[in-house]
């Protein structure tokens, strides 16, 4: 029996160790296969032009005195998770409704009475967004805890000045209902990491895209009422033509990429031994960071700003393509699953906004025209040079946007949209001053 014993013992110690030599062998390759796997996409992806080391997208320091965020009170009302101020203008504000629509005098006259209190407050944001640059402290080394912008603050506050646009409009006092949205349209800068744009997140790029439509209503919402005169329409046509959403959208995109890359490097492989993924071989770690790397690719490929137009369908195909391949489980996309944005829905949103500031702009462009010559011109060919010195094309497809006069003395201005199809200003179509 004992010799019985001492022979299992041996047949189990042989058959522990071949198991654990097999199992060094099968992290061992597969350490080498993820290795191998990344090194080569990156050499590819970076042969291409990409950049995916993230510490090229930390902003370099800028003097106090010119930054936005070093003013008074700036970094304790826009940066979040700052210690906050005893007198946080955005809790004082959040007390009031800012998204109702305001319809009528007597409530304009009962609004701005009570948001008065905070043009103090307005006045050193204005005088804040003077300084050139927007860049907050913070330890950018991480990507996971960089400093960004209060996104709740800057909604409310956005969303005030609006409504006290919409009331100056509503009591005919145009002059002042400029100065509120010239407010919101300079309060985009903060957002957009003047003057270096870096590091364009995806949040604060698609923050800044809801700002400039919320700021293109407003003017729209002055139009409807005829209350611009021409020299307000030459200055918001002029702030307009600042307004350029997409390459700020692209950068986030390229940013994402890096910023994925960084995090799996830090969380899954520096500190391995530290989380619930211990037990995974390295070079899991190295494929999901190549995965992400290709599928981000994918999504950046398919969107070029520099070519000033879209095509949905591409992007949609894209999209498809990059969800079907993350439908299937696998460690070697696993964070994968996790940290790539849906390309497609922030595009859509993004170019629908920058065509309802080109719209805007155009329009601004059709009530100089109407009041120099009593009507609107019969085709937008004839705004240029006199009032526009050159007409924003539809950035979906690349084609004219649609213009035609209608029978009740207004105009018809639209782009086909997101499905590429020309449904006559109604539908899918993305129309000038259609709220959705």
């Amino acid at each position: 029996m004992a010799l019985m014993s001492k022979s299992n013992a041996r047949r189990a110690i042989i058959v522990l160790g071949g198991f654990v030599l097999l199992l060094a062998i099968f992290y061992a390759e597969e350490d080498w296969r993820g290795k191998r796997a990344w090194q080569h996409c990156k050499r590819e992806l970076e042969a291409g032009g990409a950049v995916l080391d993230w510490d090229k997208f930390i902003p370099p320091p800028v003097p106090d005195d010119q930054n936005f965020f070093e003013a008074p009170n700036m970094a304790e009302w826009f940066v979040k998770n700052r210690k906050a101020s005893t007198n946080e203008l955005a809790a004082r504000l959040g007390n009031k409704d800012t998204t109702a629509k305001i319809t009528d005098e007597t409530a304009a006259r009962k609004y701005l009475a009570w948001s008065d209190q905070f043009e103090p407050d307005f006045d050193l944001i204005r005088e804040a967004l003077k300084r050139p640059y927007a860049r907050m402290d913070g330890d950018y080394s991480d990507p996971v805890g960089i400093p960004i912008p209060n996104f709740v603050n800057v909604r409310i506050v956005a969303q005030t000045l609006a409504q006290r646009a919409q009331c100056y409009l509503l009591l005919g006092l145009p002059g002042k209902a400029l100065s509120e949205v010239t407010l919101l349209h300079d309060l985009r800068r903060l957002l957009e990491g003047a003057p270096t744009g870096k590091p364009m997140t995806m949040v604060a790029a698609m923050i800044n895209v809801a700002v400039a439509g919320l700021y293109t209503d407003t003017i729209a919402d002055g139009m409807r009422l005829k209350a611009w005169n021409e020299s307000q329409l030459s200055a918001l046509q002029k702030q307009l033509e600042e307004i350029n959403l997409p390459p700020f959208v692209a950068e986030a995109l390229h940013e994402e990429q890096a910023n994925s890359c960084r995090i799996i490097e830090i969380y899954a492989l520096k500190n391995k031994n530290h989380s619930q993924f211990s037990y995974w071989p390295r070079g899991w770690f190295y494929q999901n960071i190549a995965y992400v790397a290709v599928l981000e690719q994918k999504g950046i490929d398919s969107f070029d700003p520099a070519k000033d137009s879209i095509v949905p369908h591409i992007v949609d195909g894209t999209n498809h393509e990059i969800e079907t391949k993350l439908r299937r489980f696998s460690p070697y996309k696993f964070f994968a699953a996790i940290l790539i944005p849906n390309f497609s829905k922030a595009m859509q949103t993004a170019m629908h906004n920058q065509t309802l500031v080109n719209e805007a702009r155009i329009a601004c462009a059709l009530e100089r025209c109407r009041l120099s010559y009593g009507n609107y011109p019969a085709t937008l060919d004839v705004l240029s040079p006199e009032f526009i010195e050159k007409l924003p094309h539809d950035l979906i497809g690349g084609q004219p946007l649609i213009y035609r006069r209608t029978g009740d003395g207004k105009f018809l201005l639209y782009s086909v949209g997101w499905n590429e199809k020309d449904d006559g200003g109604i539908g899918n179509d993305w129309v000038w001053g259609v709220t959705r």
